[in-house]
Formats: structure tokens, sequence, C-alpha cells
């Protein structure tokens, strides 16, 4: 029976070390995967900083990072003393069109009617002073600009006989002359966007066409509510278009001074 016993244990170690054994190559064989797994993954991430950095048509190769991080540094960080220091025109500029906020919502209330109108033409004053300034700065170069200033003087001038008017008579005139004022601006801003260089769209200042296509919408919301005007039952809606023209004719004032100061040595 000992004898027995001691064949059996040996069988069972035998057979412990057959498993131990086959533990181990399994073990061997995981790690030989793992390891080319390893090397296909270094390979991967090696063939990609090469496409990265070393292949001639590479993003940072060609120099476009470098060009885009060069251009947020020639940015200025604009203070608010730079914001003051801007020219007189600019102010008058932003001044007219919070004016213009403040005054179309007085349209609302009867009460404050007439003080909307003192405030719409005192807006107007304004902004027929920036745009004269406007058209003095602008040069034969620039004809198209030009007419577009000429055109925003105009609509102003024409805002200002309205809006005086309107103080004493609320009839068909006082209507007309707003609409007249509202598409003289509408052309105006259409002038400003002809002269944008569509073929050479990428290199234009996104400031400068968001400025434009704000004036022109803001000028079509003028228009347009100008002519509800006639209309009693749409007089809230046409308040509340002057009001939204109104705050799109400030956010283009107020980009008029970032590109301004972005622009100035």
């Amino acid at each position: 029976m000992y004898k027995l016993k001691s064949v059996i244990s040996r069988s069972e170690e035998c057979d412990d070390c057959n498993s131990t054994r086959e533990s181990r190559m399994l073990d061997i064989e995981e790690g030989v995967e793992l390891k080319n797994k390893n090397d296909s993954l270094e390979k991967i991430s090696t063939s990609s900083c090469n496409f990265f950095m070393g292949n001639k048509d590479s993003f940072i190769r060609n120099g476009k990072m470098e060009k885009i991080k060069k251009k947020h540094k020639e940015e200025k960080k604009i203070k608010i003393i730079d914001i003051i220091n801007c020219p007189l025109d600019l102010h008058t500029n932003f001044i007219s069109m919070i004016l213009f906020i403040i005054g179309s919502t007085f349209f609302l209330f009867p009460k404050l009617y007439v003080s909307g109108c003192i405030i719409f033409a005192i807006a107007c004053a304004l902004c027929l002073y920036s745009n004269l300034i406007g058209v003095i700065r602008t040069n034969e170069e620039k004809k198209i600009e030009y007419y577009g200033y000429i055109c925003y003087v105009i609509g102003c001038v024409v805002f200002i006989v309205g809006s005086i008017y309107c103080c004493f008579k609320d009839d068909y005139f006082a209507v007309l002359t707003f609409i007249i004022g509202s598409f003289y601006f509408l052309v105006g801003a259409l002038f400003f966007i002809y002269a944008i260089d569509f073929n050479n769209i990428k290199n234009v200042n996104w400031k400068i066409i968001v400025v434009y296509i704000s004036n022109f919408v803001g000028g079509l919301l003028f228009t347009i509510a100008s002519i509800m005007f006639f209309y009693q039952e749409l007089y809230n809606v046409a308040c509340f278009l002057y009001i939204q023209g109104s705050v799109l004719f400030t956010l283009a004032t107020w980009l008029d001074y970032l590109n301004y100061l972005n622009n100035s040595p």
C-alpha cells in the first residue's frame, strides 16, 4: 500500500509539473502577444508623429499652425483706456446706436413717444457726424465705400427730419420719412457688402464681414418695420423690429472699435 501511494503521489507531481509547464508556456505566449501589440502601437505612434512632424505636406511643416499662433500673438489685448482713446466718430457712432435702442423702446409707450422721437433725432445727428467723417476720410480708390457713407448721410438727414416731425404729427408723411431713411441705410449697407473682395474672402477679417452683415440686416429690419407703421395693428411688432435692428447696429459699432484697435499701429 505504501508503494502504491508513492506511485500515485509521483504521478500527481508529474501532473503538477506538466500543468505548471503548460501555464508557463501560456504566459510566455501571452507575453509575446503583448510585446507584439506594444511594438505595433509604437510603430503606429511613430508613423503618426512622422506624418505630422516629418511629412512635407504636414500641417505643422507648412507653417499653418505657426501662422495662426503668430496671428493670435499679434492681436492686441484691448483695454478700456484703448477704447476711450479711439477717434470721436467711433464714440458718436456707438452712442447713437445705444440711443436708437432707447428711442425705439420709448415708441412702445404712448407717454414716452415724443421723448423717443427726440432721442431718435439726437441719435441720427450723432450718426450723421460719424458718417460725414467717413465720407471725408474715404479716398478716391474706395468709391463703393464712399457711396455707402453718402447713403448713410442721406438716411440720417431724412431720419432727423422725420423724428422732429413726429413730435408734432403722426401721419403719412411721418411714416414715409422713416421708410426713406431706413431704405438709405439698407442701400448703404449693400454698398459696403459689395465692396468685399469675395475672391479673397479667406483673408478678409471676419469682424468686418460681421459689421457689414449686421448693418444690412439692421437696415432691412428698419425698412420692414417702417412699412408696418402704416398698420396700427402691427405697431408694436414694428417697434420690436426697430429694437432688434438697433441692437445689430450696436454690435456693428462695437466691432468697429475692435477693428480699429487691431489695425492701429
